[in-house]
């Protein structure tokens, strides 16, 4: 499924993205590009969505390790939020000057990508989660997959056992550890309005159980006219699950004030029970709350816990640039990050499952609930990253407000299938 090209094709030069962005692809005046016997010092441009520490840490690690093995070649790591990155790239390329690396994202469109099928570094990774990163590719790679990800809800044990409760299977035994723990004071969900992502990820994860994990073939049926998101009693599932409990069972009083650090911070702390977010939210977790004893489960979404699926999917994959003046340097970095050395890295840094074959590190005791749900097949890959962007657009400007009671399903769902439909027709058109 091709990508819509809306969020790059924006011709607005915007001046700020290009303050400290400047070229500086060429050291000397080698190329170094594809097929060039050039010897010159080369500078490759990293833009890199990974903002915590851990994930910067980890490509410092592995960048100084090839750096050593590659004197020749020197990368420039940038470290921006997603948003930062879709400005400064709708400036790079209105001004013809892409960087050569960028951790992929799915509003890239693919005619900005340079085409990886057939490298022969990508038989060093999983095919599953080389697959599961390029789904909307219709069979190219132009997204290369260095970890495993998730998005769940954690939990603390000691806040359940101090209260007498057992972990919930099923959606009844959800309830009433939610009202157990409310009647205590205790909220049982760490989750605030501060910072909308926080509300946001377990969203993702509720319709990625109740729909795509009931029904694969969901999108497919939608763009086939088969079905609806207003008449889909799985969508309306999951948020009313996300408005009832993600949100009815936090601290509402307080939400606005809570944000990302937050509500990691109650979870590690033991002031709430359940956190929905994904594997990025582990080591600020962690940094709070080293040993608190911490659990990953799927949310129980009906009386059969064999329902509750957990989203697993390729986390952060490297693209290269098309049009960067060293495709041959690029390729010969993503090689260096399929090796195990660079996979024990990351693995061991950013504390999340490899998509290196080979790499399998005790990374955290999470570890093994996440193995658990993959080795019993109690999970799916489809989130919101196997959506086309329009359509996530208007899901993310609109879930806080059915969350909020601010609209209805009527209406939300409407506005929803719009989007759907407007999404579809610009690829389409494109």
């Amino acid at each position: 499924m091709r990508k819509i090209a809306s969020v790059l094709l924006s011709v607005a030069l915007v001046s700020a993205a290009l303050a400290g962005c400047g070229d500086k692809n060429t050291a000397s005046n080698g190329t170094g590009g594809e097929g060039s016997g050039s010897t010159e010092k080369v500078t490759l441009q990293l833009l890199s969505l990974k903002q915590e520490q851990a994930g910067q840490d980890a490509f410092n690690q592995i960048i100084a390790k090839f750096e050593d093995e590659n004197p020749d070649i020197t990368i420039d790591l940038q470290s921006m939020s997603s948003d930062q990155l879709k400005t400064t790239l709708r400036a790079r390329i209105a001004s013809n000057e892409m960087p050569d690396l960028v951790t992929w994202m799915k509003e890239i469109e693919p005619e900005y990508l340079l085409d990886l099928t057939g490298e022969s570094f990508l038989s060093n990774l999983n095919n599953e989660s080389v697959s599961a990163a390029n789904t909307i590719y219709d069979g190219k790679v132009y997204a290369m997959p260095i970890d495993n990800g998730y998005i769940g809800f954690y939990y603390n044990k000691a806040v359940l056992a101090d209260n007498g409760l057992e972990i919930p299977k099923t959606l009844s035994e959800l309830k009433a550890v939610s009202e157990a723990l409310k009647a205590k004071g205790i909220p049982a969900f760490a989750t605030g309005a501060k910072d909308l992502s926080v509300a946001y990820m377990p969203l993702i994860a509720l319709f990625s159980e109740t729909v795509f994990g009931q029904n694969p073939d969901w999108s497919q049926q939608r763009d086939e006219g088969s079905v609806k998101i207003a008449t889909d009693a799985n969508w309306k599932l999951a948020f009313d699950l996300h408005k009832d409990y993600v949100y009815g069972f936090s601290d509402t009083s307080n939400a606005f004030n809570i944000s990302y650090d937050d509500a990691n911070a109650m979870l590690a702390q033991g002031k709430a029970a359940f956190y929905g977010n994904g594997s990025w939210a582990l080591e600020p977790i962690r940094q709070v709350g080293p040993d608190a004893d911490i659990g990953l489960m799927a949310f129980p979404v009906s009386e059969n816990p064999e329902d509750a699926k957990l989203l697993v999917f390729p986390d952060t994959s490297l693209s290269v640039a098309k049009d960067s003046k060293h495709t041959a340097e690029a390729k010969k970095f993503l090689e260096f990050m399929t090796t195990e050395t660079a996979g024990t890295i990351w693995s061991e840094t950013v504390k999340v499952s490899s998509s290196v074959n080979g790499v399998n590190v005790d990374y955290d005791p999470i570890a093994a609930d996440i193995n658990e749900y993959i080795s019993s097949g109690q999970f799916t890959p489809y989130g919101d990253r196997v959506l086309r962007s329009v359509f996530t657009d208007k899901l993310w400007e609109d879930f806080s407000k059915y969350m909020l009671g601010k609209t209805d399903w009527s209406k939300l769902s409407a506005d929803l299938d719009t989007a759907w439909d407007k999404a579809r027709e610009i690829e389409q058109n494109n």
